[in-house]
C-alpha cells in the first residue's frame, strides 16, 4: 500500500506541474490588447493557488478512504447527490438564502468527494478495459493507471476569448475567475472592443478544464459530467503523446486535439454508460400494459434544426467577412442570435469570438472544419474508442490525418 500511495503521490505531483505549465502556456502565452491583459490581471484565474487548495485535499480524501468504511451505496450515494442538485436549483428559485437550502448544499457538499471518487473509480474501469493507461515511468510495475483519473466538481474558470473582427481566429485567450456575473462578462468584453475597434471579445462558460485535478462545472447533469470527465482526461493523456503536445501551437493542432477529446470523450461515456447505467431505470411498465412509445415529433411542427442553423450561419459570415463586409456579418449574427433565443436556444453573445473559440470542436455546431467528419470516420474505421485515441494520438495536422486514413 505504501509504495502505491508513493507513486500515486509522484503521479500526482509530476501532472500537476503538466497542468500548472500547460495551461499557463496556452492562456496566458499569446501577446494581448492592453485591454484584454488588464482585465485578465483584474480578473485572472489563479491556478497555483487553486492547485495548492485542491490537490492535498484531493489525496487526503484518497488516503483516508483506504481506512474509511461508507454508508449505503454507491449508485444511492450519486442518485442522491444529482437529486439534491436539482433541489438547490429549485431552493434557489423559490426561497434564496432559507435554511432548507443551506442544509440541502451542506448535504451535497458531504457528498461530493465521494462521488468524485466513484466517479473516478467507474471512469478508470472503462479505460482499462480500452487499454488507455499508461505506464508511468519508474512505477510500470505496479501496475498503475496513469494519468490517475482525478477530478474536482468545481465552478471552472471561465475564457476570456479574443478574435479580430476581419476574420474568425482565435488570438487570444485567459483564463478568468469562475462566477463572474453577465455585467462583469459584458463589460470585460466592451472594454476590450474599446481599446481595439478591431477585435471581437467573448467571455465563455466553460464545461471543465485540464488542471490536475481537472475542474468539472458543478451543476452537470450525471450524463454530462461523466462526458466532461472524460473529455478532460484525455487532454492529460494526450500531453504524452504528439498531439497533445502541439496543442500550444493553437489553429489546426488544437482543432484535432480538442476535436478527438470531444468525440472520444462521449464514445467512453456512452461506454460508461453501458456498463454501469443510469442513475435511475426507466419504471416498468404496469403489468398487463404495453409500453407506449414516445411519438415521434414531426418535422412540419418543429423544423428548427440548430446544428444546421449554426453551420449555414458560419458559412454566410465567412463569405460576407471575406468580401470585407464586417457590420453585415455581425448584424447577421445578432439577427441570428435573437432567432435562436426565440426558438429555445440561448446565446448571450455571437460574434466572431464565439465562432474563434467553439471553432476548435470540429464535431460541433459552430464549426465547418473537415477535420470533424475525417475523425468521425477514423472513428468508425478504429472500431473502439480506445483504438481511435491510440492512432489519433500520432498525428498533429490534418495531413496526418489524411495520410491516416488513406492507409499512407
Amino acid at each position: 500500500m505504501r509504495n502505491v500511495i508513493a507513486a500515486y503521490a509522484a503521479c500526482l505531483t509530476l501532472l500537476a506541474a503538466f497542468a500548472l505549465v500547460g495551461a499557463a502556456v496556452v492562456f496566458e502565452a499569446t501577446g494581448p490588447s492592453d485591454a484584454a491583459e488588464a482585465a485578465a490581471n483584474r480578473n485572472s484565474f489563479n491556478l497555483v493557488t487553486w492547485e495548492l487548495k485542491h490537490l492535498p485535499q484531493k489525496w487526503l480524501y484518497k488516503i483516508g478512504s483506504v481506512f474509511r468504511d461508507e454508508e449505503g451505496s454507491d449508485d444511492g450515494a450519486l442518485h442522491r447527490y444529482f437529486e439534491l442538485g436539482d433541489e438547490i436549483d429549485r431552493l434557489a428559485n423559490e426561497v434564496p438564502g432559507s435554511d432548507a437550502l443551506a442544509r440541502a448544499e451542506d448535504e451535497r457538499g458531504g457528498l461530493e468527494a465521494r462521488v468524485e471518487d466513484i466517479i473516478e473509480g467507474r471512469v478508470t474501469s472503462v479505460l482499462e478495459e480500452q487499454n488507455l493507461a499508461l505506464e508511468p515511468p519508474l512505477f510500470s510495475d505496479l501496475g498503475l493507471i496513469f494519468p490517475p483519473v482525478d477530478f474536482e466538481i468545481d465552478p471552472p474558470p471561465r475564457v476570456l476569448a479574443v478574435s479580430p473582427r476581419e476574420r474568425i481566429d482565435l488570438d487570444e485567450s485567459y483564463l478568468l475567475t469562475p462566477g463572474l456575473s453577465n455585467e462583469t462578462a459584458l463589460a470585460i468584453e466592451a472594454g476590450v472592443e474599446a481599446d481595439d475597434p478591431d477585435v471581437s471579445a467573448l467571455v465563455v462558460t466553460t464545461g471543465g478544464v485540464a488542471t490536475y485535478p481537472s475542474v468539472i462545472r458543478e451543476g452537470r447533469s450525471y450524463e454530462r459530467l461523466v462526458d466532461t470527465v472524460f473529455h478532460e482526461w484525455l487532454h492529460q493523456y494526450l500531453i504524452f503523446f504528439p498531439l497533445g503536445r502541439t496543442y500550444i501551437k493553437g489553429g489546426e493542432s488544437r482543432t484535432l486535439n480538442e476535436s478527438v477529446a470531444n468525440i472520444a470523450g462521449s464514445e467512453l461515456a456512452r461506454l460508461y454508460f453501458e456498463k454501469y447505467g443510469p442513475l435511475e431505470a426507466e419504471p416498468p411498465p404496469t403489468p398487463g400494459q404495453s409500453p407506449t412509445p414516445s411519438a415521434a415529433p414531426d418535422p412540419l411542427d418543429d423544423p428548427f434544426d440548430f446544428g444546421a442553423e449554426m453551420r449555414a450561419l458560419r458559412l454566410d459570415v465567412e463569405e460576407l467577412l471575406a468580401a470585407g463586409r464586417i457590420e453585415e456579418a455581425e448584424a447577421l449574427m445578432e439577427r441570428k442570435r435573437d432567432e435562436f433565443e426565440a426558438k429555445g436556444r440561448y446565446i448571450r453573445r455571437l460574434n466572431q469570438a464565439y465562432f474563434a473559440f467553439y471553432g476548435f470542436y470540429a464535431d460541433t455546431p459552430a464549426s465547418i472544419d473537415p477535420i470533424g467528419p475525417k475523425l468521425a470516420a477514423l472513428l468508425e474505421r478504429a472500431g473502439s474508442p480506445g483504438e481511435f485515441v491510440r492512432q489519433a494520438s500520432a498525428i498533429t495536422s490534418q495531413a496526418d490525418l489524411d495520410r491516416l486514413l488513406g492507409g499512407g
